[in-house]
């Protein structure tokens, strides 16, 4: 083998070393690589479960929260409900009672409303047929025992209220239905109603 050959064959020789040495190189560095990768995979896999945990609980906690106002807004909801039916009841308890005895208490009211005798009183549209002209009659004749003009007379217009009257004065006008008594009366006893309801204070 002459110098020419010997070189060629030195010069494929290194070749094949250095190929398998690059070959080598590149399978350790694959190696390392998908070790590396392996560790980050699992790494960011326990970190995603670590978050994804997280953001469970973060997530029930938020239901949890959420049930519980939901549910107080229910509960308090009902509870209005329930205060409010308390007052409405008594409006219609009042104005479902027997003529004779409604009549009684409107009577009772108008003889002691502070009036001049002489007011126009506006009824209710419920109670054209239990309280007309001839019931205010019987109320006037009251009056003039009292003292008083005993001129009430019945206003030409119905009240869109369910119960009780509005008294029409010279300059004034006194709403004695029982929706404005009740209001009235509500600000003063719903905490005495919520408390006999619900043991506490409203």
């Amino acid at each position: 083998m002459n110098g020419f050959d010997k070189i060629k064959q030195r010069i494929l020789e290194d070749a094949q070393q250095e190929a398998e040495r690059i070959i080598q190189s590149a399978e350790e560095k694959a190696r390392e690589i998908k070790e590396a990768k392996a560790n980050e995979v699992g790494k960011l896999k326990k970190r995603l479960t670590e978050q994804n945990m997280e953001a469970a609980r973060e997530h029930k906690r938020r239901m949890l929260v959420s049930a519980q106002l939901e549910m107080k807004k229910k509960v308090l909801a009902a509870k209005r409900d329930m205060i409010e039916a308390v007052f409405r009841g008594v409006i219609e308890r009042i104005s479902s009672m027997a003529d004779d005895q409604y009549r009684e208490v409107i009577a009772s009211m108008l003889l002691n409303a502070p009036l001049q005798g002489d007011e126009e009183v506006v009824f209710s549209v419920y109670d054209q047929y239990r309280l007309d002209q001839g019931f205010l009659d019987y109320v006037n004749e009251q009056l003039k025992k009292q003292g008083r003009k005993g001129q009430l007379r019945l206003a030409p217009d119905r009240g869109q209220f369910k119960a009780g009257f509005v008294l029409r004065g010279h300059e004034v006008e006194i709403n004695s239905s029982f929706e404005a008594i009740v209001r009235a009366l509500r600000i003063e006893m719903e905490p005495q109603v919520a408390e006999m309801l619900f043991g506490e204070l409203a």
